[in-house]
């Protein structure tokens, strides 16, 4: 089984399936992670290279180094959506489900690559589940609150999610920034209150196939 991470920045992978990846991995899954920007910020006021900590962050979720598709971050909108599928589609993958953006997500970079999603993931020659995570803050500052109806279990895997993380030295941040060790198992915490579990993933089932959802 395959499993495509399509998310938007480097960071986005941990902070959003973390868990789910380390889960995967290590029941045999191909876990394939691929970042639209190129992994650098600069819209901070100095440049924030976010390459190393998601190659260290991906080692520790056992999964290989990210692939980078090299879109600028936060200027997605300059490409046509055409553009950046098309990258997608020359990878040649054939994942069994497409982990993405929630399409109420503040960030434009998220929605975008939402889009991206649907359209890579079609159904035209063969069925792929839909699965789109929650990033902390980007997720809920947006005056909605994440859609969830789809939990993972991460009460095993949460320690290892964050000690990931916390390898994004530009991310990191302190409580209570949602970006913080605390907000991270704080929302862990607040997904498994929704579905029974200690701690879980929380997502939003776009679209799902027997035996092609973890």
């Amino acid at each position: 089984m395959q499993a495509l991470v399509l998310l938007a920045h480097a960071d986005d992978e941990t902070l959003g399936c973390g868990g789910t990846i380390l889960k995967l991995a290590q029941r045999g899954w191909e876990v394939r992670i691929v970042i639209v920007s190129n992994g650098l910020l600069d819209v901070r006021g100095k440049v924030e290279d976010n390459r190393p900590g998601a190659a260290a962050a991906c080692d520790i979720l056992g999964v290989g180094a990210p692939i980078f598709l090299g879109f600028r971050d936060q200027r997605f909108e300059e490409a046509a959506i055409a553009d950046i599928a098309n990258a997608v589609a020359d990878l040649g993958l054939q994942p069994d489900v497409i982990f993405t953006h929630v399409d109420t997500d503040l960030n434009f970079d998220h929605r975008i690559v939402c889009d991206v999603a649907k359209i890579v993931g079609r159904p035209k020659t063969r069925p792929i589940s839909i699965l789109a995570c929650e990033i902390p803050s980007t997720s809920f500052w947006n005056g909605l609150p994440f859609p969830a109806n789809y939990y993972v279990d991460i009460t095993n895997e949460l320690d290892t999610k964050i000690e990931a993380f916390a390898n994004y030295k530009n991310e990191l941040q302190d409580y209570p920034h949602p970006w913080s060790r605390e907000g991270l198992r704080l929302l862990a915490q607040y997904h498994g209150m929704q579905c029974g579990f200690q701690y879980a993933e929380g997502f939003r089932l776009i679209r799902g196939y027997e035996q092609r959802l973890p």
